[in-house]
């Protein structure tokens, strides 16, 4: 008799701003090789009627209910930019309560927890000054910022997104993960030379692996098979096959 193993879970997080639509692509990529999940944040996309959190404590405690099942068997955490924080701190959560833990977490497009960010605070900035700082991102589509109607939805929880990120601060008095980091930047990210990301490093005890990749902040957009690959060589395993 044949036994068919579940394949390895893939959790993923988004950017300020973004929902469980920026993974599509890899749920597509990497069907039947790894089981991609994207939990959708509240305050947008069906969970638009939800108040969005805007200190992360609170948003990683929602996680671990939302996640639940999911955070079973095995699996690995993936986070971009904001995301990335969000997987840490989840990670960390899971050891901190006798949960089980990632296999592995990957971080693209993040600074390390304890490397401060940038000094203008996004979230307490006026609608208009908020739209030029997404445009200078150049992550959301220019006619999507030029919708005043739809940006009226979507700036509360993007400024609570960024809320999140800037109120955030990390204790390096808790004690390193016990799964391995890969970090991914891109390497015309103006505000994250690859260099830093070797400062992952006092996030674990496992070792970091650091990785460039051509593009901006959101160079992933650019690369889903260059990703796609990256995550099977790190968690596919064969299947395995038992008779009776």
């Amino acid at each position: 008799m044949s036994v068919t193993q579940s394949l390895p879970r893939l959790i993923c997080f988004p950017y300020a701003g973004g929902s469980w639509h920026a993974f599509a692509p890899w749920q597509a990529a990497l069907q039947g090789q790894l089981e991609v999940v994207a939990p959708e944040l509240p305050g947008r996309g069906h969970r638009i009627g939800d108040a969005p959190f805007s200190r992360l404590p609170a948003l990683v405690d929602w996680l671990l209910d939302e996640l639940d099942a999911q955070l079973a068997d095995d699996f690995s955490l993936w986070g971009h930019s904001m995301g990335a924080l969000l997987a840490y701190e989840v990670a960390r959560a899971l050891e901190r309560r006798g949960r089980r833990a990632p296999r592995h977490l990957f971080v693209t497009g993040a600074l390390p927890p304890r490397h401060p960010r940038h000094a203008e605070l996004y979230h307490s900035l006026g609608d208009d000054e908020l739209i030029a700082k997404l445009a200078a991102m150049s992550g959301t589509p220019p006619e999507v910022l030029q919708d005043r109607e739809l940006m009226q939805i979507l700036l509360p929880f993007v400024r609570a997104d960024f809320a999140v990120c800037e109120t955030y601060a990390w204790d390096p008095r808790e004690a390193a993960l016990r799964m391995p980091i890969t970090a991914i930047g891109g390497d015309r990210d103006p505000d994250i030379a690859i260099d830093l990301l070797h400062g992952w490093r006092d996030c674990t005890r496992a070792g970091v692996r650091v990785l460039s990749m051509s593009g901006d902040h959101f160079f992933l957009r650019e690369h889903v098979a260059a990703l796609a690959e990256v995550f099977t060589r790190t968690l596919a395993r064969p299947l395995q096959a038992a008779t009776a």
